[in-house]
């Protein structure tokens, strides 16, 4: 179907080709001129097919054909939806209403052409009268492509014209905008120029205020600075009291553990004697367990030779009993009388009896080696194992004789350290003596400062109105200031004092502050003396004034005239100067001290830090102390719980072997009573076989229990005594090991106990399972401590 199809469009598109071959040009001019004066009819409506939307259109309607092969186009509707979008944008109501008539006309047209040509492509003959109409409508569409040329020409004129409008538009904007912004450059150029003016003023204005404040944030700051050295200095007494206090707890609790040490390494001694005690008993324990290991050697040997002997027994009873079958084979041979035929019954009734005992006795003697065997082999195993926890207990002793001689090393240690403590602590204590000293100092010292700021600004001001106030008010000054000074002398200290660089320890530091005072104080009576006598001269100077002024009062006013302007003014002006030259070299010598005073708070600032520092590496030592003592304390309780678990295990490592011996005790009272039923048996067994002799008759017998015994050489049994030789201890267990059967209650509770014994990671109390052991303890009056399991 696909290939016919194929084949029909193939067809159709040659008979296109041909037709539009056929087809003349003329018409088409006709067309357009018709299609002119309809769309000269209408001259308002702008044009909305042009000649690249029809060629598309006609397009779409040869694919449309080829596609659907006659059907009706799908690609029409597009069509009209573009150009239904065509004349929204171009035109109003009643231009979109023609535009939808023309397109309907259009589509009928092409409509008819595609049926046309669908029916030249399937074979059917072409009518004659169809070409004048499609020459009409080619002329339609000619005429529908001028109109459409003419209007896009028409809205292209008046889209220049529009551009043309727009840039003048824009023009002018651009001259508007220069304009606006050369106006707005000038005004901001005179705003900047106003502003620049009022930064100015405010910068000299900020600048001033700026540096008011700096002065008086550089007051402020003196003040708070002098404030917060005193605060510091307060906190740092307060944290050297605490740490003080803090050393003291931690010597306390230093001293009280360090006597738990001591009692706990006198408890670690009893200990070790009692290991010691423990390690002889177990030692004589094991030479008991070696003597009895001799002795059941030598028992089982004898029942070696008792199983030795009773092989003999059998192989004569193997013996007897072929001499047996050959009477019987005889007997049979030979035709006898009833009494042969009873005699011939019992024969084999004691031969049937015979062969199941030796059947018995066969059995019994492949498992008793077969329960040798075993018992060889556990007490070879049992004597490694042992040999093995001999050997760990050995270690485990000598591990503890270590750990003990290293804690008795690491209380030596304590010790030592306890006693650096005590030293650290003396040195605190008088640390902190110092510091106090040296904090009162510091207030002290700078109470006097702030006395002598005071003072050097009370006499800043006093030299500048001397300098600037007459001499009367001088005086009245100077009268007044004698006073003032009176009561400032007992708060001015001197110092000039070199405090050394280093002090070689705490007791130097003590005298050379201890002098420093004493020379401060003389220096102080000094100061006070000459201020004393500074004051006689200066009340002796206004007692001279004021009976100069009292003469001049008495005197004429020509001769007091004279006077003061020869005698008077003189010298209280020499007065005067000399005053002036004291208080400048007081200020000076104030100024040193003050100098002076601020190095020495320095320096003991310095010391107090360092005080400091000491203190914070003493408590790091405390802080490593503790940190050990935490760690000694911790190995002495794996120690004691390690230890209690030794004693544990040997507890019930000595009940196990007790029940062990109870139960061979037993297992060899029980051979002893089997190995007499045994003797009794073979006893009876030899008489069956003489009666057996003494008849002298041939039986027939089938015996085939006697093939099944085993024979077993005197070499095997030497070989056997040799490794019972070598290791006693797997005589030992050979002889416990030698239960008939398992059924056998004894030999069940001797394995278990062997099982234990060889494994010990089983039991549930083993010290490989590391149980934790909870447990009290205190000290008794006796020094002795008593430990309370929970």
């Amino acid at each position: 179907m696909a290939d016919d199809r194929q084949h029909k469009l193939a067809a159709a598109r040659r008979k296109l080709k041909e037709f539009q071959q056929k087809t003349p040009p003329a018409p088409v001019g006709g067309k357009k001129k018709k299609k002119g004066k309809e769309s000269n009819s209408h001259p308002d409506t702008p044009n909305r097919l042009s000649p690249d939307p029809i060629e598309a259109i006609l397009k779409g309607l040869v694919s449309d054909l080829h596609r659907s092969n006659g059907v009706s186009i799908p690609g029409l509707g597009d069509m009209k939806q573009n150009e239904y979008d065509g004349t929204k944008m171009a035109a109003d109501g009643k231009r979109f209403v023609s535009s939808t008539d023309s397109l309907r006309q259009l589509s009928e047209q092409l409509n008819g052409l595609v049926s046309q040509g669908n029916s030249y492509v399937n074979g059917e003959n072409i009518i004659s009268s169809a070409s004048p109409e499609l020459e009409a409508r080619s002329q339609d569409l000619a005429a529908a492509l001028d109109s459409s040329n003419l209007t896009n020409k028409q809205l292209s004129t008046k889209l220049e014209e529009l551009k043309q409008q727009n840039q003048d538009v824009l023009d002018q904007l651009d001259k508007e905008r220069k304009d606006f912004e050369q106006k707005l450059s000038k005004e901001q150029g005179s705003l900047r120029e106003q502003l620049q003016v009022h930064i100015q003023t405010i910068g000299i204005l900020v600048s001033e205020k700026s540096e008011l404040q700096t002065a008086l944030s550089y007051t402020q700051q003196a003040a708070r600075q002098k404030g917060a050295e005193v605060e510091d200095l307060v906190m740092r007494l307060q944290s050297t009291r605490q740490r003080v206090t803090e050393l003291e707890r931690t010597l306390s609790s230093i001293s009280t553990q360090q006597k738990q040490l001591e009692k706990l390494n006198k408890e670690l001694e009893k200990e070790r004697d009692s290991l010691r005690l423990e390690s002889l008993k177990n030692s004589k324990s094991s030479d008991e367990l070696k003597q009895q290991n001799s002795e059941l050697s030598e028992k089982l040997n004898a029942l070696l030779s008792e199983n030795a002997s009773m092989r003999l027994d059998l192989g004569d009873l193997h013996k007897k009993l072929e001499m047996a079958e050959l009477m019987i084979q005889q007997f049979s041979n030979q035709t006898g009388a009833p009494d042969m035929n009873k005699q011939l019954q019992m024969v084999i009734e004691e031969r049937d009896q015979l062969g199941t005992q030796l059947t018995q006795m066969s059995d019994s003697l492949q498992q008793l080696k077969a329960e040798r065997d075993q018992y060889v082999q556990k007490l070879k195993e049992e004597g490694a194992v042992w040999q093995e926890r001999v050997r760990q207990l050995s270690e485990q002793i000598q591990t503890v004789s270590q750990e003990k001689e290293s804690a008795l090393v690491q209380v030596e240690q304590l010790e030592t350290r306890a006693q650096l403590m005590d030293r650290l602590q003396h040195d605190e204590v008088q640390g902190k003596v110092s510091a106090e000293l040296h904090l009162k100092e510091l207030q002290q010292s700078r109470v006097n400062l702030e006395l002598l700021t005071k003072e050097n600004q009370e006499l800043k001001a006093q030299m500048m109105q001397i300098r600037n106030e007459p001499e009367s008010r001088v005086l009245s000054r100077m009268e007044g200031d004698g006073v003032e000074s009176k009561d400032y002398e007992d708060e001015i200290p001197k110092s000039s004092l070199v405090i050394p660089e280093d002090f070689e320890s705490r007791e130097e530091m003590m005298a050379f502050l201890s002098s420093a005072l004493s020379k401060l104080q003389g220096e102080r009576d000094e100061v006070e003396r000459q201020l004393t006598e500074q004051k006689r001269n200066c009340k002796r100077l206004l007692q001279e004034i004021s009976e100069l002024r009292q003469q001049q009062m008495s005197m004429p006013p020509h001769r007091s005239a004279e006077l003061g302007m020869d005698s008077v003014p003189r010298e209280v002006y020499d007065a005067l100067q000399s005053a002036m030259e004291k208080l400048q070299f007081r200020f000076t010598d104030l100024m040193q001290e003050r100098v002076e005073l601020k190095d020495r708070v320095e320096e003991l600032e310095h010391r107090c830090i360092q005080l400091s520092g000491e203190t914070d590496t003493i408590g790091e030592y405390i802080a490593l102390y503790q940190s050990q003592r935490a760690i000694l304390k911790q190995r002495h309780s794996e120690k004691e719980e390690y230890i209690s678990r030794l004693a544990q295990d040997k507890e019930e490592m000595k009940a196990k072997l007790l029940e062990l011996q109870v139960l061979v005790m037993r297992l060899v009272a029980e051979r002893n009573e089997w190995y007499k039923k045994y003797v009794e048996v073979t006893r009876d067994s030899k008489e069956l076989g003489q009666m057996a002799q003494s008849a002298h008759r041939p039986m027939e017998l089938d015996m085939i229990t006697g093939e099944a015994l085993e024979e077993v050489s005197l070499l095997e049994d030497a070989e056997e005594e040799k490794a019972q030789r070598v290791s006693p201890l797997s005589s030992v267990q050979e002889g416990l090991n030698a239960a008939p059967s398992s059924e056998d209650p004894t030999a069940k509770q001797i394995m278990q106990l062997l099982r234990e014994i060889q494994n010990p990671q089983e039991r549930p109390g083993s010290l490989l399972h590391n149980p934790c052991i909870p447990f009290f303890y205190r000290v008794d009056e006796n020094d002795e401590v008593r430990i309370m399991v929970v």
